[in-house]
């Protein structure tokens, strides 16, 4: 019997002394880890749905390639502020809706509508030619007065970064159909290329338009 309570002392002991080890080691790592630097700072929802980048954030200039097959950067389209989203054409329901309100939008504004860039750039360039962009824009109507671009996933990946836009080729199927994961949404850049607001998906095209309107006025 007093071996029989030794064996249990001991085994209650090594599972006790494990637990501590573990708990240990979880401080440790907590501890250790780096945290993560946020990627923008900023001001409180100003409204429903709009996010305030303050101070404002210079965004880097990049190249990539319109629905005419040309290459655009985003300096062309400096001395205007510009409202881009970025998704893709084989999207089943979130980037038609943007590209919708975007149109909304456009129509709201009247007459200031042609004192800003719409920009609607590709997450999928693999899929989404020059000529695959304009067919989409006209389906939806758009291809008035939106710009598309197009490009590498790298080159996209690389300026989608500075905007926290994370997508993510998801696998393909037996017809070589696949989704492609991404952060929607819009962003709003004034006239010299600084970001300054950040538009969540869903808000109302009504209430992003009276915002950009307000900023229009003001410039």
């Amino acid at each position: 019997m007093k071996g029989r309570n030794s064996w249990l002392v001991y085994l209650v002991g090594s599972i006790t002394g494990a637990i501590v080890l573990v708990a240990i080691y979880i401080a440790y790592l907590l501890l250790s880890t780096p945290q993560q630097t946020p990627l923008i700072i900023t001001s409180e929802a100003i409204s429903d749905g709009i996010t305030e980048i303050e101070p404002p954030l210079p965004m880097s200039d990049f190249t990539l390639t319109d629905q005419q097959n040309e290459p655009i950067q985003l300096s062309d389209l400096a001395g205007k502020p510009t409202l881009l989203t970025l998704g893709f054409t084989h999207c089943p329901d979130v980037c038609p809706i943007t590209l919708g309100e975007m149109r909304n939008i456009h129509e709201l504004l009247g007459g200031n509508a042609d004192n800003l860039n719409f920009v609607f750039i590709s997450v999928d360039g693999e899929r989404d030619t020059p000529d695959i962009l304009r067919d989409y824009f006209e389906l939806l109507r758009v291809d008035n007065f939106l710009v598309g671009m197009t490009g590498t996933p790298e080159a996209v990946r690389e300026l989608s970064a500075e905007y926290g836009v994370e997508f993510i080729y998801n696998e393909a199927d037996e017809n070589d159909n696949y989704d492609v994961s991404h952060t929607a949404g819009m962003f709003l850049l004034d006239a010299n290329q600084n970001w300054i607001r950040r538009y969540t998906y869903g808000t109302l095209a009504q209430v992003i338009a009276t915002d950009i309107e307000q900023i229009l006025v003001n410039d």
